[in-house]
């Protein structure tokens, strides 16, 4: 009696311990790998209509058979905005396909239909789902807006442009990098490298940022049309700061940081960097300025957009748009 007591305790150790190894098992589920696919719960969007300042999301939810690679694409009727939300679930919902209004990269989506389409891309012979939503309102921006050009100019703003050049804000053609204006240049000047440029200016003073430079991001869409390439045109900023507070700034005796951002191609790009960083050159040395030497944002008065471009390559043209600091990571349109 006392030997089938142990060996029924024995029994039972044995069972649990391989029940416990069953549930510990390393790996991936096999019916991830083998098994067939198929979408058990339908994918449903859930919104149609969308206001981005009301309802932060819209978003899929639904259930598939497994585990698997699956890619949202939007892609705005009008702007040609696109976004791609991409993951590996088998059940889709508010935190994992979920989409803000915001883009990739420049353009950003406008109040338009946008198409969507939900792909899978690992699954032979899967359907590919289309849906549609119209957005009523866009998502709103966090950061510190400087200026989209949709409120005309400030007026203590500073345009120039060369006596063959037009620069100015232009608006409702569809080539905005986000809403309805942008600012462009235009022109031939066979005599200087200098096209135009427009010094952007609070008509308060200061532009309201905070005093850490070291986590602030200067964000800009920049659409290089004419003269394109690294060799050809760029634009170049200059910050201007006020360090005495007198609201004037003085080239003499304050800092003015110089920022250059070369064309890349034809399409818009985001431009951003953190301000911090202006102080020091592409080696780390410490850049030379007539004031402190030290970025402070919350003395910054100016921001001057200045388009360059190769007077041996005749006509050049530009669009800039959507000026805006963010904290902590660079502006998503």
């Amino acid at each position: 009696m006392k030997q089938l007591f142990i060996f029924t305790m024995v029994m039972l150790a044995f069972s649990g311990c391989r029940k416990e190894d069953n549930e510990m098992v390393d790996g991936p589920n096999l019916n991830d790998l083998f098994g067939p696919f198929s979408i058990v719960e339908d994918l449903v969007i859930s919104h149609t209509e969308i206001d981005f300042g009301v309802d932060a999301f819209v978003f899929y939810s639904g259930e598939l058979s497994k585990n698997t690679d699956w890619n949202i694409h939007f892609t705005g009727s009008q702007t040609g905005a696109t976004r791609t939300i991409s993951g590996f679930d088998r059940v889709l919902s508010i935190d994992n396909a979920a989409w803000n209004g915001g883009a990739n990269t420049f353009p950003g989506f406008g109040l338009e239909e946008v198409y969507i389409e939900v792909h899978f891309p690992n699954e032979e012979d899967a359907p590919v789902l289309y849906d549609t939503v119209s957005v009523l309102g866009l998502k709103q921006d966090e950061g510190y807006l400087i200026t989209s050009f949709e409120n005309g100019t400030g007026t203590n703003w500073v345009p120039f442009n060369q006596t063959t050049v037009v620069g100015g804000i232009v608006c409702g053609n569809g080539e905005s990098a986000k809403g309805d204006c942008h600012y462009s240049f235009g022109g031939t000047v066979g005599w200087d490298w200098a096209i135009g440029s427009i010094s952007v200016q609070n008509d308060e003073g200061t532009f309201g940022l905070p005093t850490s430079a070291t986590n602030l991001y200067f964000n800009m869409g920049f659409k290089a049309l004419e003269n394109v390439g690294p060799t050809n045109s760029f634009i170049q900023f200059w910050f201007d700061e006020d360090e005495n507070g007198d609201g004037v700034f003085d080239p003499a005796s304050e800092d003015r940081f110089l920022y250059e951002y070369w064309s890349n191609g034809s399409e818009w790009d985001l431009i951003s960097f953190v301000y911090g960083g202006l102080q020091f050159d592409a080696e780390g040395s410490q850049v030379d300025t007539n004031g402190n030497g030290l970025p402070e944002p919350s003395k910054l008065i100016a921001i001057n957009v200045f388009y360059l471009a190769n007077p041996e390559n005749g006509f050049s043209s530009a669009l800039v748009d959507h000026l805006i600091f963010t904290t902590n990571s660079p502006y998503t349109p």
